[in-house]
């Protein structure tokens, strides 16, 4: 999730602490928007710290005035055979490709653990809020490369990797038992930085300093990112550092969909005013939490239901849309789109 909606989250987990919502209510908010700020923590922790220290192993820059697919797909096969032979990680930054101030070049990359090859595509030119501009694709011929590797793929995340605006991700390419290897996206982000056992660490350190009530408004918003972070598909490193690796999330949504961070916020402010109002001195409205829920989070998600319905509906497919699924049914039947035969 977004980092408004993990620090929601963590103000509402904040409320249920006992005299929290007295003290807010007294004065005393400085203690929730302490509490919001261990629900962002863990990220971060992440993107202001531990990415400076990523290991690089391979870099992937392309060139905008020779922008080669074949090339890209080349590169990432390399470093895949490298792991492989070698039996160690091998970790590859893909940079983004900025023409202008609000100008990317975009680019795919797709594993294809079926047939063992790596897949680059080129796409459109798009704006830094990621809509492409109509006719900067490459012709079909410059579009695509491709590169078989030496052994079995493992890629549980996204089909697609895509690489377009702002600083581009890292991946690990890491030697697994049955002649594989694993495609790790973003190997710095939610590992130790996304545990509950940090989360417990510094609930101690603040109960020590300041007494059970700080060790409560650190950890609770802490163990709620984490948990949170769970419902997507990257996870994270629970039990570090006992754990040494990501446990899977459960693929509900992505960290950037619009709903899923929409009803974070949403749900996480009904929690806020739902507790405020039950320790108020003179309640403002007299609901219970089933008929309060139900109505301010109901009438919403139906709405949303309603609109997903007709615009499925009503609104075609977008081309990129339309290019993607095309891609994915030739490779699928195992048609030729790259320029030349694929390289080992």
């Amino acid at each position: 999730m977004k980092g408004i909606a993990h620090f929601s989250i963590g103000v509402a987990v904040a409320t249920f602490i006992p005299g929290a919502m007295e003290r807010a209510l007294n004065g005393h908010a400085f203690d929730l928007l302490v509490a919001g700020a261990f629900g962002i923590l863990p990220d971060t922790l992440d993107f202001k710290f531990a990415r400076f220290f990523a290991r690089e192993d391979y870099i992937i820059d392309p060139d905008p005035d020779d922008l080669d697919p074949q090339k890209i797909a080349d590169t990432i096969a390399k470093a895949i055979n490298e792991a492989h032979r070698t039996g160690k990680s091998v970790h590859v930054r893909f940079h983004t490709l900025q023409l202008a101030p609000d100008r990317w070049q975009k680019y795919e990359l797709w594993f294809d653990t079926e047939n063992s090859e790596v897949v680059v595509k080129i796409g459109p030119v798009v704006s830094t809020s990621q809509q492409p501009l109509e006719g900067t694709e490459p012709p079909p011929e410059k579009a695509i490369g491709r590169a078989k590797v030496e052994c079995g793929l493992i890629h549980t995340y996204d089909k697609f990797t895509r690489v377009d605006i702002l600083s581009g991700p890292t991946i690990e390419f890491k030697p697994r038992p049955g002649d594989k290897v694993e495609v790790i996206f973003i190997p710095w982000h939610r590992q130790w930085s996304h545990s509950f056992t940090l989360g417990l660490y510094l609930g101690i350190a603040a109960w020590i300093l300041f007494g059970w009530y700080w060790a409560l408004m650190v950890a609770l918003p802490f163990w709620a990112h984490v948990a949170a972070d769970c419902l997507g598909f990257m996870g994270g490193n629970l039990f570090w550092p006992f754990t040494k690796e990501r446990t899977a999330g459960l693929k509900l949504f992505h960290a950037s969909a619009p709903l899923a961070n929409f009803f974070g916020v949403w749900i996480s402010g009904l929690v806020i005013v739902y507790n405020a109002n039950r320790v108020a001195p003179e309640p403002v409205f007299h609901m219970g939490p089933l008929k309060f829920f139900g109505i301010w989070l109901g009438i919403p998600a139906l709405l949303v239901a309603l609109y997903m319905f007709i615009k499925k509906k009503t609104q075609p497919i977008s081309e990129e849309e339309e290019q993607t699924r095309e891609l994915l049914e030739e490779f699928a039947d195992g048609g030729e789109l790259g320029a030349g035969p694929a390289k080992g």
